[in-house]
């Protein structure tokens, strides 16, 4: 190759470049991925061998499809910084499927391995791939595909053949000078078109394992490739680093650290699956972390994945493992984060995304050492949302914490236990934690996990904390008992069950300078409000604040809810246990609202079973009373046998089967594929009169000011402006969104 004749992947890395630092990449994510390959090899029975040179392949002829005029004279244009008119370009991954297909049928002999993985892998790596095809929409109406430029050919050629060589694979018979004259939409129109025939043939769900780490594995190696970074697949900490850092938490708490507690020191010696029933306050957090190095030792190679209920609580857990971990190996994955891979135009190609949308993709695809996340970021991967291959052998090949186990719905457990099945069956190792589980959850659980352990506190669960009292009165006729403990300078927590009377009693009590905190602010507000809770004596809150936030209070008042939502509320008074400190719990009696509102579980006598319960017990409980009540209350519940469970597990074989197994969600409103369910149908919007405050800013920034309503209310008072979801609410920096009234329950 001549100076003139130099061709460019990227901009900034010629296509040689491009080519040997994404084969290094694949060469350093092949050796981490050691272990699964090997386990899915044996379990589907093709030659690991056989796959590494399948793999090797897709990468090496992923990008040859660049060799194309169209798409050289952009990459020069963006060089020379001139404008670019993408109308006339052509997807160069269609353009690389006939090698493809060509090499295929030259180097892989094994029969489980003729489904042509590649093909799909590679027509997606970059845009959503679905049966529509509509990523390829121009390309399809195109009367002509270009031709690769001859020169350009030779030479990729020749660093396919040097590569393979490399590798110890011969293939120097392959004629540069061979005619590729099939059009790659037609390759791909041919594929698409025996796909549902070729499952019926390979089996399904054999097909999405294999094509997940085909892709999977393609994605990793492009991504680091394209960015020139070296793969850092695990973190590298020892226990004792772990024992440092509890020291300089304790520290800067002002708390006394003896050495570790003795459920810590049981729980982070198990080998396998564990489930942690402990008090809050209890260190679990760093039993877990404990547990986690001890398993990816096992494992060898493994993330760590740790997940949570909330946006809030997994932003909490993230700060305290950026300290331990460094920020650069601790990723943060949640639903605000994917506003910035929203857009289908081609220059969100992922060559010209920079370093700050980059480190959001790596995020979100468990690629960091460590990711914590909500966990309907390890859900959604059963939809087949964007990027799942990734998402899906990094979670194979993981130790995963999930945290406040008990705060979900039956719908969202039956989605977590069919994760739990999936994942575990080719490794994955869970460890569940809770400070509440009820018989019921327990039983579950161990169905789904082999040989899982059961590590309780009991230390803990035998101490006493606070005195518990029963109050007849709704919670609002309280109002100067909470003044009088908020003047006599006890610090307070009021928890309520609706945003409504969240912000009626904030308004209320307004001169007492509370912290009001729900659900239902801009996100640029709850970020502030979150940062002042821990040093609040006064917070007016809803049930968001049950879970993980490191907050401790005096007293507690709280509407009733369910015995192991009090347990969580309680844990935030008295938090470390001070013999000589007034702490209490009031519980007041649940509105009618409220009975509505913890009706999920098909159980409308939930809450008047609590209450009850509560008030059979002395005022000076122990944490060990808590978990009988809870026993006692949920004692002939199944949540198996709910309809929600039953149905969840369904759905996620129901929207494989409708997406052939491996095409993408195209993002569609299915109201069955979610990870949550919900009284009712929620969508983000901006407050109208942040208008001219979020016209000029990107998506990015303008998430900032987004916040969750009830569906229903937008399509009465919504409006989009400039292609802005907009509606038209009261809005309060203090108070969050106040909503008209309707006669619809309105909560959370």
């Amino acid at each position: 190759m001549t100076e003139k004749e130099v061709y460019y992947a990227k901009p900034d890395q010629t296509y040689d470049e491009h080519i040997y630092s994404v084969y290094n990449a694949w060469r350093q994510v092949t050796k981490c991925k050691k272990r699964l390959i090997k386990q899915i090899s044996i379990k589907f029975g093709f030659p690991e061998e056989e796959f590494i040179k399948l793999s090797l392949m897709t990468v090496l002829l992923h990008d040859i499809g660049k060799l194309i005029l169209p798409f050289q004279t952009i990459m020069k244009a963006k060089r020379e910084q001139r404008s670019i008119s993408y109308s006339k370009n052509y997807r160069h991954e269609l353009c690389s499927l006939p090698f493809l297909l060509f090499f295929k049928n030259l180097l892989i002999k094994d029969k489980s391995l003729k489904f042509p993985y590649e093909l799909f892998a590679v027509a997606g790596h970059h845009k959503i791939l679905d049966i529509t095809q509509r990523s390829f929409e121009r390309e399809i109406y195109s009367k002509k595909e270009p031709s690769i430029i001859i020169d350009a050919l030779d030479y990729a050629l020749e660093l396919v053949k040097d590569i393979f060589k490399q590798e110890g694979y011969d293939i120097e018979k392959i004629n540069n000078k061979l005619k590729f004259d099939i059009e790659g939409r037609k390759v791909l129109n041919k594929a698409m078109a025996n796909l549902s025939q070729l499952i019926c043939r390979y089996d399904g769900d054999t097909i999405r394992i294999i094509y997940a780490l085909t892709k999977g594995i393609l994605h990793y190696a492009d991504w680091y490739g394209s960015a020139n970074l070296p793969v850092i697949y695990k973190i590298q900490k020892q226990p004792s680093d772990i024992i440092t850092g509890i020291k300089e938490r304790c520290l800067r708490k002002g708390l006394h650290f003896s050495g570790l507690r003795e459920f810590q020191i049981e729980v982070g010696k198990i080998h396998g699956n564990a489930i942690a029933i402990a008090p809050t306050g209890s260190g679990k957090t760093e039993a877990s972390i404990l547990w986690a190095l001890n398993n990816i030792k096992d494992l060898e190679d493994a993330k760590l994945i740790y997940l949570l209920p909330t946006m809030a609580t997994a932003n909490s857990i993230w700060i305290r493992f950026s300290e331990l971990f460094g920020s650069e190996n601790v990723g943060l994955a949640h639903s605000s984060a994917h506003i910035f891979f929203k857009q289908e135009e081609e220059s969100a190609d992922y060559e010209d995304i920079g370093e700050k949308e980059r480190n959001l993709l790596f995020d979100r695809t468990f690629i960091r050492p460590v990711t914590v996340g909500t966990v309907d970021q390890l859900l959604n991967m059963g939809y087949n949302s964007r990027h799942w291959t990734v998402k899906e052998i990094n979670a194979m090949n993981a130790v995963i914490v999930i945290d406040e186990i008990h705060a979900y719905d039956g719908w969202t457990m039956g989605l977590i236990m069919k994760t739990i099945e999936h994942l575990s069956s080719y490794g994955a190792r869970f460890l569940l934690m809770s400070a509440t589980m009820p018989q019921y959850m327990i039983d579950v659980f161990k169905r789904y996990l082999k040989n899982v352990k059961i590590v309780q506190d009991t230390q803990l669960l035998n101490a006493k904390r606070s005195k518990y009292f029963v109050d007849e009165r709704n919670i609002e006729e309280a109002k100067e008992d909470i003044i009088f403990a908020v003047k006599s300078g006890y610090k307070v927590l009021v928890v309520v069950n609706t945003v409504g009377l969240c912000q009626q009693m904030a308004k209320d009590l307004k001169e007492y300078n509370p912290v009001c905190y729900h659900s239902r602010f801009i996100q640029k507000d709850r970020k502030e409000i979150e940062k002042s809770i821990e040093d609040a004596n006064f917070v007016i809150a809803t049930q968001i604040v049950e879970v993980s936030l490191d907050i401790d209070f005096d007293w507690l008042f709280t509407e009733c809810a369910p015995p192991d939502a009090i347990a969580q509320r309680a844990g935030r008074v008295n938090r470390y246990r001070e013999l000589d400190r007034d702490s209490r719990v009031f519980i007041f009696k649940p509105s009618e609202k409220s009975e509505k509102l913890y009706n999920p579980l098909e159980d409308p006598g939930l809450l008047s079973r609590t209450i009850d319960a509560f008030k059979k017990v002395p005022r000076d409980i122990c944490e060990k009373d808590l978990l009988r009540i809870i026993q006692e209350v949920y004692s002939d519940f199944r949540i198996e046998d709910t309809e929600a469970y039953k149905h969840a597990i369904e759905m996620y074989k129901i929207g494989q089967r409708n997406r052939l197994y491996i095409l993408d969600d195209p993002n569609t409103k299915d109201t069955d594929e979610k990870t949550r369910l919900e009284r009712y149908e929620t969508i983000s919007v901006i407050p109208y009169c942040f208008y001219n405050d979020v016209l000029e800013l990107n998506p990015a920034d303008r998430a900032l000011y987004e916040v969750k309503i009830p569906y229903w209310y937008f399509l009465k008072h919504g409006k989009i402006r400039d292609g802005i979801i907009f509606c038209n609410l009261k809005y309060d920096s203090y108070y969050g969104v106040i909503l008209e009234e309707d006669n619809r329950t309105i909560i959370l």
